[in-house]
């Protein structure tokens, strides 16, 4: 129904012609992604879809820039469908479990599902990037026609400054503008303009308001109308981020609730199941499902949440920092000696040496359980079962080496990055008051100069002289100064350039901008820092908006991925060994009883216990029961650290590396405390309760 509606609100815009003409803009280049060859090579079987599903198809394949037919589309997914179906009815023959089968039957239905369903899922994705996109495109271009009253001018300056899916189609119409495919250049923005409507319809309409500058009379209407056109975008641009944001919310608590919490609350049950219901359900498959397919599944789903979410944050751009380590290397100074260290083979080591004890006891245990007879190996199981510290050690070392490997893998990654991160961070989040005072001086039509002292006056006067921003103003002032530069120099000069010690992709472009305006007049500077300014505060705003609206699913996650999950996993895996060891008691007293009521040793305690949980020798030993719990824990928290991270920092990955890392060594910590008491305290119990 709701794919109906969209399909019926895009006729709205454009005819079946326009749509065709987007579709060939799109074949026109190579299929590059493996999705695009797939669709290409099902393309060849030339199954056409249905009607509606086609008129449906062609519109999420037009705004979704992905280069793929209608029939190229359905007849791949119908491909896919028959070659997992094959494969299922391959594995059929070779397993005869009927979980697993009834599992791997759903398989082909949801790859199906998945490829017929990619390009309306990306479209939604586009114009989410679209909306963000938007507003820095009008404010560029209104910062240029302050500068140059030229509108092809602004439209190649925001191509130059701007990557994103309305500036590719920019480009093209730029491209098509010089290779004489249309005169003028409103002309060749208007052939995707009722595509751009479908994106963002306030965007269409600001754009046509800086259309209307070029035809005002006066320089007083020009400014009103970009004026006019920059806060009209970042009004309706805010109001479509929060209906965004209310949007994801729903996605985002299901994810957390039914993806992580309750599977989470569910593992309880796995002392019930493998003691009690192991003769009912394979206990193997029960790990295997929570130690890989709910992880996978839940970081699909989180994958495709957080793609949805808003790109209202700014994310520092950290990569021109020249004290930055190379791509999956640490940097080790030894004097002045720098040493560049490979992180995943420093994290494999790191982890298979910490899992050394639990290694060679399960090979141990494997090898003796192969050759042993069954007397034995009920004796070597019942072992297994023990609450002993030798058992735990095994098992613990496992969880702790695992999680030991990730921990050092992301905290490697990133915590070089994370200061340099936070610095860049710091100031752009401090630029925007910055810029207003700088720019309130300039206004007044101070020289570049004297604005800064002024500005640097004001700081001192509040006593914020710490603050990165004073820092960043106390050198431009010096270089002007010393060096007698002139405020471009002073920022882009090789050998003494400012922006060498500041390397922000935001403020760098900022920069740019300012340098081009302060060769105009400094009055013009001062308003143009102002608009900047104010766009970085809308900006902020939305940030802060997100931050409030998701704050009650933000604290839940982090509870849980620090507290709760491994507090309850700790419990878990202590409580297993304590439920069979009980069993045990019990059962040698209900012999006891046997015997002393004079009926002779009819049952004995082996057979009692053999009657509460069926034949010990098909019992999963438990230290790889707790080995399972302690793995599930690791990528739980990992998990929710990952979504807590894309909630609050975007697409941050040093900051989303840094959080996965962090998390994980509290966890890890808890959930080994929990571990130890919880053993020392079922065991104090256990002897008690025999004693008694």
């Amino acid at each position: 129904m709701e794919s109906r509606k969209k399909t019926k609100e895009t006729k709205k815009y454009f005819s079946k012609e326009y749509l065709d003409f987007l579709l060939a803009e799109q074949r026109a280049r190579e299929p590059q992604t493996f999705y695009e060859k797939f669709c290409k090579l099902g393309e060849k079987l030339k199954i056409k879809p249905p009607k509606g599903l086609e008129e449906k198809l062609k519109t999420d394949i037009a705004f979704s820039s992905v280069n793929a037919s209608p029939e190229g589309v359905f007849s791949s997914s119908i491909l896919a469908l028959i070659l997992s179906f094959l494969a299922f009815i391959i594995f059929s023959l070779i397993i005869q479990d009927w979980v697993t089968l009834i599992f791997l039957s759903i398989l082909p239905f949801v790859i199906f599902w998945y490829i017929l369903t990619y390009p309306s899922f990306l479209s939604q994705v586009i114009r989410i990037q679209a909306g963000d996109e938007s507003i820095k495109i009008i404010l560029y271009m209104v910062i240029y026609l302050k500068l140059n009253p030229t509108f092809e001018g602004a439209v190649n300056f925001v191509t130059t400054h701007i990557s994103g899916p309305i500036t590719n189609d920019m480009k093209k119409a730029i491209w098509d503008l010089q290779v004489g495919k249309y005169t003028t250049v409103e002309e060749a923005l208007s052939k995707y303009m009722p595509k751009w409507a479908i994106w963002n319809e306030d965007f269409v309409r600001s754009l046509n308001l800086l259309y209307g500058t070029l035809r005002e009379a006066t320089e007083e209407r020009r400014e009103e109308t970009l004026r006019k056109a920059l806060s009209y975008i970042l009004e309706s641009t805010h109001e479509r981020m929060k209906i965004y944001v209310e949007e994801i919310s729903s996605p985002l608590m299901l994810i957390h609730l039914f993806g992580i919490m309750l599977p989470a609350l569910g593992i309880v049950m796995f002392p019930m199941v493998a003691i009690f219901l192991h003769q009912q359900v394979n206990v193997t498959q029960l790990i295997l499902g929570y130690t890989v397919l709910l992880p996978l599944l839940n970081l699909f789903f989180i994958y495709r949440i957080l793609k949805k979410r808003p790109g209202a944050f700014i994310s520092p751009d950290i990569s021109k920092h020249p004290d930055l380590p190379r791509e999956n290397f640490f940097v080790l100074k030894i004097a002045s000696f720098k040493l560049y260290i490979p992180i995943i083979f420093f994290s494999l080591l790191i982890g298979l040496l910490i899992m050394l004890p639990g290694i060679f006891h399960f090979v141990d245990l494997a090898t003796s359980l192969s050759v042993a007879s069954d007397t034995v190996k009920e004796t070597i199981l019942r072992k297994e079962a023990e609450m002993s510290f030798e058992n735990l050690l095994s098992t613990f070392s496992i969880t702790a080496g695992f999680a030991a490997m990730v921990i050092s893998y992301f905290y490697l990654r990133s915590f070089q990055r994370i200061k340099i991160r936070n610095q860049i961070k710091n100031i752009e989040d401090e630029f925007r008051t910055g810029l207003v005072t700088l720019g309130n001086f300039l206004s007044e039509g101070m020289p570049i100069e004297v604005a800064i002292n002024k500005s640097l006056e004001e700081y001192q006067k509040l006593g914020m002289q710490k603050r990165a921003i004073h820092s960043f103003l106390t050198k431009l002032l010096i270089n002007i100064r010393n060096f007698g530069m002139t405020f471009r120099r002073a920022l882009f000069d090789e050998k003494h350039g400012l922006l060498k010690y500041y390397p922000s992709r935001l403020i760098e472009d900022i920069m740019k901008v300012l340098s081009d305006a302060s060769e105009k007049s400094t009055i013009l500077l001062g308003v143009i820092a102002r608009t900047i300014a104010n766009y970085l505060d809308n900006v902020h705003a939305i940030e802060l908006k997100i931050r409030e609206l998701l704050e009650d699913t933000r604290s839940a996650i982090r509870l849980q991925a620090s507290f709760v999950v491994p507090l309850i996993c700790g419990i878990i895996g202590s409580l297993t060994i304590f439920i069979i060891n009980v069993l045990r008691i019990l059962a040698d007293k209900l012999a006891e009883i046997e015997k002393s009521l004079g009926l002779g040793v009819l049952m004995g305690g082996e057979n009692f216990m053999n009657i509460l949980i069926g034949s010990f020798r098909e019992l999963v030993p438990l230290t790889v029961l707790q080995a399972a719990i302690g793995i599930y824990t690791v990528e739980t928290v990992a998990l929710l650290a990952m979504l807590l991270s894309g909630i609050e920092n975007g697409f941050d990955k040093v900051a989303r590396d840094y959080a996965i890392g962090k998390t994980l060594i509290t966890a890890i910590l808890i959930y080994g405390a929990v571990s130890f008491l919880g053993l020392l305290i079922f065991y104090t119990l256990g002897i008690s309760i025999e004693l008694s």
